[in-house]
């Protein structure tokens, strides 16, 4: 099977890039399986434009606009929607061009198209109308509220199928309801696989602190979701100040990138309270799972988000932001999860000193995050399969190129 993904994110692990890497994971899971993929998404400053990241996988990214240097819409580490430059805004139209082309020109090719995201799904229905392509489109989170919701409904309505991988969380039930479609329900495919050795630079931080209780906070440092979803990042610095000097040793990792000015002011903040020997900015890492392998503890989750899979993969439990996110859902206070009160920096202290002396139980709750969300995520490597069976079923079903229903009824 020949798979097209479009994606308006992949990862450049040569680079230490890795926005998007679930979509990696899934590629590399294709891949596995016996299936040719090839991922077209748009160039950024310093990435290859055509890669190959496996003997069945070929990345093609497009430059869209001329000349390449200036090329200000896609960056390494910064999400489209972030970009607000008046340059970035100009190529908004030369980038959605480009992508309806490229997709396009490897359409042919293909037995399917992979959507990433609402929006790669739009560019490409042009393939599904001339080439009658099917496509199938995971929708991510941002996109749906981002897009206008009329344009959104148009694109569920008009792909041949939809993945709903992401559980039995309202926030996934509501947007099923909103947006109808063909939906697909399939495990989420994540990397999951055993401890290695401990990273050097997290091993040359902790030398000299044995059994050192560690704080990993993973994901990106972007204003707009720290402001939509309430997440500690500046309060876990504050806490670092409050707990080093009780019972113990702590220590706090951030891993991950985001816009300069936050990087900055954490920085400075850390400086300002003298806690450089107590919290560290690793940056971004590729190897995201070998760090949380050493953790006692996670943050940055966001109901069952990216950062929340790869803690349950590794059976780590998480400090999760009580709120609409994760209401209703089947995270459980001191079960399976560790729930906080939003811009409580007190309430956080709690919790953290609280699982401070409590290690054996918060292990048992990482346990329990694993065992109750099995059902929903699989590794990439054997799930992948159960996707491309899924595939097949949709190739031999006789679709219109105008509507994702058989027969164009």
């Amino acid at each position: 099977m020949n798979i097209l993904v479009a994606t308006s994110c992949f990862p450049a692990l040569d680079r230490g890039v890795f926005d998007g890497k679930f979509v990696f994971t899934e590629v590399l899971g294709y891949a596995e399986n016996g299936a040719n993929v090839r991922v077209i998404t748009p160039h950024f400053p310093g990435a290859k434009r055509r890669e190959r990241v496996h003997d069945r996988v070929e990345v093609f990214r497009f430059p869209y606009f001329v000349p390449v240097s200036l090329q200000a819409l896609r960056a390494a580490g910064v999400p489209m929607y972030r970009q607000k430059s008046l340059l970035a805004v100009a190529q908004i139209p030369a980038l959605c061009f480009h992508f309806v082309v490229n997709i396009l020109k490897h359409a042919r090719w293909a037995d399917i198209i992979h959507a990433q995201w609402s929006v790669s799904a739009l560019f490409s229905l042009p393939a599904k109308w001339i080439f009658r392509k099917k496509i199938v489109v995971t929708a991510r989170g941002s996109d749906l509220r981002l897009l206008p919701e009329w344009l959104n409904r148009y694109v569920f309505a008009h792909v041949d199928s939809a993945i709903d991988c992401f559980g039995p969380f309202p926030w996934n039930e509501e947007n099923k309801r909103q947006f109808p479609s063909r939906y697909i329900k399939l495990p989420l495919l994540v990397e999951d696989r055993p401890p290695g050795g401990i990273p050097e630079d997290m091993k040359r931080v902790l030398a000299g602190k044995p059994g050192a209780f560690i704080v990993l906070y993973a994901g990106r440092f972007d204003r707009l979701k720290l402001n939509l979803n309430r997440l500690p990042l500046y309060d876990l610095i504050h806490a670092g100040r409050l707990l080093k000097s009780g019972a113990g040793r702590f220590h706090v990792f951030y891993l991950g990138d985001g816009d300069p000015e936050t990087k900055r002011s954490m920085a400075r903040l850390i400086v300002r309270l003298g806690l450089e020997d107590t919290v560290t900015l690793l940056g971004p890492r590729v190897n995201v799972l070998d760090y949380i392998h050493f953790c006692d503890i996670g943050v940055g989750g966001i109901a069952f988000n990216g950062v929340s899979q790869d803690f349950t993969a590794a059976e780590k439990p998480q400090l999760l932001v009580k709120g609409p996110d994760n209401a209703g859902s089947p995270w459980r206070d001191r079960v399976n999860a560790v729930f906080i009160e939003p811009e409580s920096r007190a309430d956080l202290v709690k919790k953290l000193a609280w699982a401070m002396k409590h290690r054996e139980e918060i292990r048992s709750i990482g346990k329990g995050a694993k065992a109750d969300m099995k059902a929903h995520m699989v590794e990439s490597g054997s799930g992948a399969g159960l996707y491309l069976a899924d595939f097949r079923r949709l190739l031999k079903r006789r679709t219109s190129p105008f509507c994702s229903f058989p027969d164009g009824n």
